[in-house]
C-alpha cells in the first residue's frame, strides 16, 4: 500500500502482530508516535487497545520510563505522591496498565513495574525464581530515584514476590500489604475450577473467553458482571509463552512459611471472602504468623477488588502507610 509499511512484531504465543506505521505523518499521528515511541510492547496490541491504554497512561498522570536490567529491557511507570515510595507488585502476566485504577487514588508516590515478558518488558531467557524477580524490582525502584526506604505492595503472585522482597530488605521496606494472596505453594487451595482456568494465560488472549470464565476465576465483584470482566480485559496485554510459565515456574518452589515471624514491618492483609483463587484463610495465617499483622476482609470481594474497589482499596493502604486513621 503506497505510504505504509509494515513492520513484523514479535511472535507471542500463537499470533503474530502485524503492525502498520506510517510514513508521512499528520501532527496527530506524530503526537501518536511521540507517546508510543519507547513502548515497544504497545507495538504488539491492536491499533484500538494501544490507543485505550494509552488513554489509561494518560488519565493515570502516570511517567513510562524504561531500565535495562541484565540482558532486559524493563517497562516501569512512576506515579508522582507524597511521602515513601510505594513499590507495587502485579499478578502472574499482568501488565502495569492493569494497576492504573488503584494508581489513581494512592496519595504516596508508587513505581509499578512489568516484569520480563509482561506489557512493554522484553523477555528474558532465566531461571526463575522470586528471589531473581525480587532483584529485577528492587532495581527499577533503585533506577526510579528512590533508594532509600519504601512501603511494598503485592496483590496474587505479586504479593508472593512482595513477600520475598520484605525478607531480602528488611532494612529498606517501611510497611508491606499483602492483597488476594497467599504464603506461597503450601496454602489453602482455591476452587480447582478456578485454578485449573488460571494455569493458561487464555483470558489474556480471549475477551469472549475472558467473560464467560471470569465469575469462575474470579468470583466476586464479577458474577454475573461478564461486561465488568470486558472491560477489565480492554486494557490486558497479553505476556508472552515463556514469561508466563517462568512465572508459574518461580512460585511453584516458594514458600514464606519458615520466615514469616521474623518480617518486623508494620503490615496489612486484604483478602475477599468470595474468591475462587486464593483462599480467604489464607490471608489469615498471614495475618497470624507476621508479627505486626493486621487483616482486612472485603465482604463480597473476589480475586480482583484491587481494581473493581480500587477507592476502598487505596483508602485501607493510604491508612495503612500514614497512620492517620484507624482501620475499621
Amino acid at each position: 500500500m503506497p505510504g505504509w509499511v509494515s513492520v513484523q512484531g514479535e511472535k507471542r504465543l500463537s499470533a503474530t502482530v502485524l503492525v502498520m506505521t506510517p510514513i508521512r505523518l499528520s501532527r496527530p499521528h506524530r503526537e501518536l508516535i511521540y507517546m508510543v515511541e519507547g513502548q515497544q510492547g504497545l507495538l504488539r496490541v491492536s491499533h484500538s487497545r494501544r490507543s485505550r491504554l494509552l488513554e489509561a497512561q494518560s488519565n493515570a498522570n502516570i511517567d513510562i520510563r524504561h531500565a535495562k536490567i541484565g540482558r532486559a529491557r524493563i517497562r516501569y511507570a512512576v506515579k508522582a505522591g507524597i511521602g515513601e515510595p510505594l513499590l507495587l507488585c502485579n499478578g502472574i502476566g499482568a501488565n502495569l496498565e492493569l494497576t492504573l485504577p488503584l494508581l489513581k487514588c494512592l496519595e504516596c508516590p508508587v513505581v509499578v513495574l512489568d516484569v520480563p515478558g509482561t506489557g512493554g518488558s522484553d523477555s528474558s531467557l532465566f531461571w526463575p525464581s522470586l528471589r531473581r524477580y525480587s532483584r529485577f524490582a528492587v532495581r527499577v525502584l533503585d533506577h526510579a530515584g528512590y533508594t532509600g526506604r519504601f512501603a511494598l505492595a503485592g496483590v496474587s503472585w505479586g504479593g508472593g514476590l512482595a513477600q520475598q522482597i520484605a525478607k531480602l530488605e528488611k532494612e529498606r521496606v517501611s510497611h508491606l500489604i499483602l492483597m488476594a494472596t497467599s504464603p506461597g505453594i503450601i496454602m489453602l487451595p482455591g476452587r480447582f475450577g478456578a485454578i485449573l482456568k488460571m494455569a493458561t494465560p487464555r483470558r489474556y488472549l480471549s475477551r469472549g473467553y475472558m467473560a464467560q470464565n471470569a465469575s469462575v476465576i474470579y468470583g466476586g465483584e464479577l458474577r454475573n458482571s461478564p461486561h465488568k470482566a470486558v472491560e477489565h480485559a480492554r486494557l490486558v496485554m497479553p505476556p508472552t509463552g515463556l514469561a508466563y510459565v517462568q512465572q508459574l515456574l518461580a512460585m511453584w518452589g516458594f514458600t514464606s512459611l519458615p520466615w514469616l515471624n521474623k518480617l518486623n514491618c508494620p503490615a496489612l492483609i486484604i483478602c475477599g471472602d468470595d474468591d475462587p483463587l486464593i483462599h480467604p484463610g489464607n490471608g489469615r495465617i498471614l495475618a497470624c504468623l507476621i508479627p505486626s499483622a493486621e487483616l482486612y476482609v472485603m465482604r463480597g470481594a473476589g480475586h480482583l477488588f484491587m481494581t473493581m474497589q480500587a477507592e476502598k482499596t487505596a483508602e485501607l493502604i493510604n491508612q495503612h502507610i500514614t497512620h492517620d486513621l484507624p482501620i475499621e
